[in-house]
């Protein structure tokens, strides 16, 4: 039975990071009572070092890429208690550096890195040594990469440096043959210093990305990143945001190596904000790698996309070092909070930039002018829309949004004055209506509709000169799964008037009075929008002998 609430916990924590039909096959099997505890973990550490002893039952004719295999591990610390020694005693030989066969190591231009590696057997890196140094290239690569990250992550933007005091004062780094990008472990570290990291011994064959050196260089850039980046948050805050470190230890990836965009191409597509909007961004328990929009977001939003600081992501994980029983979302809220905004706001904001990326990216010259950006390169997503409208008036309604998610509407705007927007949203759920309006001159504007206790509100949108418009219902709670609104969209003419003055000569008498009564038999020229607008004299949206006694009465004064 505790076996049971221990996993249960655990995939409430890390949600969907877990991102292979292996892995899922495994805890399925498990919560199925087919295996144990320790079989279960067992065999989540031999899918990415060991495949070959993976049980039968959850190996498949491809095997799926682990983008990171630390959540794993992380798991794996935490049920040591729970499992026999003799499970601990053969994962910590799998995770142990090798001894045996020829072993080298070096140092990092940059002191802080010492790296293990070899040129001959199974976890064997490149042995090309172009520069003749003594060094395989590859070793030299990560060298230079990982100092470039370091100097990004701790010593620029403030990130806690892993403890690498005691052994050999150097934070160490190895490779392997794996079927993971790498790893960040807490086992067989030197001295104190809390992990260490492990890449992929040679990168070979791995997805493509955007770097302009190539893919292998590509790739060991953002695990570098990556993987760096979970060493830093166990020594901020022990790891105890679950899933959530996938997600911050992504956004990384942007933060020192933009350019890569590996992850962008590779791991989105799947429960991500833009393939499903209505997922929740805590879909499944938390989020994860497919979610790092949010933290890119936060970033470019509050921290004005530094490259060399980042404010409010080192807010959240120093308030981390000191709430680390705090949820996550409560923590992302005292770090908007600090930067001058509020959950609701930031994430309604949030979701309007996630409506103009890939196909709907405003971009001039190749540079984006609204939101992320990367908003417009090659390859970065489109959301995936709940509905177009093409024509007015129009009657709808949106179901099945999860709590932090939303529903993407557009609304085409061509030969349009002004779209009236009537909102109706799910009674007793906080959420919020947003709008956008594309410009023609490539500048976005966007607001909320102010909804009333019930969340119901309206808004007339001015899209003349628009090329296009949008409407967001999104859920701003934290629980839940599924929320909904109805809307009706009408034309509106944008004409401003003064209520009864028909002929709008500013005084309001029986010429007026005349045209009026005309209008309401439809006798005579056709009424303009203005006349139109004046009409309804007692505003109640529509013109009757209702707005003639008004009128009258108004003239007897």
């Amino acid at each position: 039975m505790l076996n049971r609430l221990l996993l249960t916990l655990f995939l409430l924590a890390t949600g969907n990071l877990l991102a292979s039909t292996t892995l899922i096959a495994i805890d399925e099997a498990y919560q199925r009572g087919e295996i144990s505890q320790d079989e279960r973990i067992l065999n989540k550490v031999y899918s990415f070092l060991r495949p070959e002893l993976l049980d039968a039952r959850f190996r498949l004719d491809q095997p799926q890429l682990i983008k990171c295999a630390t959540p794993i591990l992380i798991e794996y610390e935490a049920l040591q208690s729970e499992l026999a020694q003799s499970t601990i005693n053969t994962i910590e030989n799998l995770l142990v550096p090798s001894v045996g066969g020829l072993r080298e190591l070096f140092f990092s231009p940059g002191g802080h890195f010492s790296f293990s590696y070899s040129t001959i057997g199974t976890n064997a890196v490149p042995a090309a040594d172009n520069d003749a140094s003594g060094i395989p290239d590859y070793v030299e690569w990560a060298a230079t990469y990982l100092d470039y990250t370091w100097a990004q992550e701790i010593d620029s933007a403030g990130f806690a440096g892993p403890n690498h005091v005691g052994g050999d004062g150097y934070y160490n780094v190895s490779f392997e043959s794996m079927g993971s990008y790498g790893y960040t472990t807490t086992s067989g570290v030197d001295g104190s210093e809390l992990t260490r990291l492990v890449l992929h011994n040679n990168f070979s064959g791995f997805p493509s990305n955007q770097d302009p050196a190539g893919n292998v260089k590509g790739a060991m850039k953002v695990t570098s990143a990556h993987e760096f980046k979970h060493a830093s948050q166990r020594s901020h805050s022990n790891w105890s945001e679950g899933g959530w470190v996938e997600l911050d230890a992504t956004w990384a990836e942007e933060f020192v190596y933009d350019y890569v965009n590996d992850s962008m191409l590779n791991f989105m597509g799947n429960e991500d904000p833009y393939s499903h909007p209505h997922y929740g961004l805590d879909h499944g328990g938390s989020g994860s790698y497919e979610d790092y929009a949010w933290e890119d977001f936060m970033h470019q939003r509050f921290d004005a996309n530094s490259y060399s600081a980042a404010p409010v992501i080192q807010y959240f994980w120093t308030w981390r070092e000191t709430h680390t029983t705090q949820d996550v979302m409560s923590s992302y809220s005292q770090a908007l909070a600090n930067a001058g905004s509020s959950f609701a706001e930031a994430f309604g904001e949030y979701v309007v930039w996630n409506f103009f990326t890939g196909s709907r990216a405003v971009v001039t010259g190749g540079v984006s002018q609204f939101g992320y950006d990367d908003a417009g390169i090659n390859g970065y997503p489109t959301a995936t829309l709940a509905a177009t409208h093409n024509s007015y008036p129009v009657s709808n309604s949106v179901t099945g949004i999860e709590n932090l998610g939303s529903k993407m509407i557009r609304l085409n705007t061509l030969n349009q004055m002004g779209l009236e927007i009537t909102f109706d949203g799910q009674d007793g759920v906080q959420m919020s209506a947003m709008w956008a309006i594309r410009q023609d001159n490539n500048t976005v504007d966007w607001g909320s509709i102010d909804l009333d206790a019930n969340n119901n509100g309206s808004v007339i949108l001015d899209v003349r000169d628009a090329s296009m418009a949008a409407l967001i219902p999104v859920i701003t709670q934290l629980t839940g799964s599924s929320y909904g609104a109805s809307y009706t969209i009408e034309e509106n003419s944008l004409a401003e008037c003064e209520p009864g003055d028909i002929n709008d000569d500013g005084d309001l008498d029986v010429s007026d009075l005349v045209r009026l009564v005309a209008i309401i038999l439809g006798n005579g020229e056709v009424a303009s929008d203005v006349e139109l607008c004046a009409a309804d004299v007692n505003e109640d949206g529509q013109s009757t002998v209702q707005d003639v006694v008004f009128l009258v009465d108004i003239i007897l004064q």
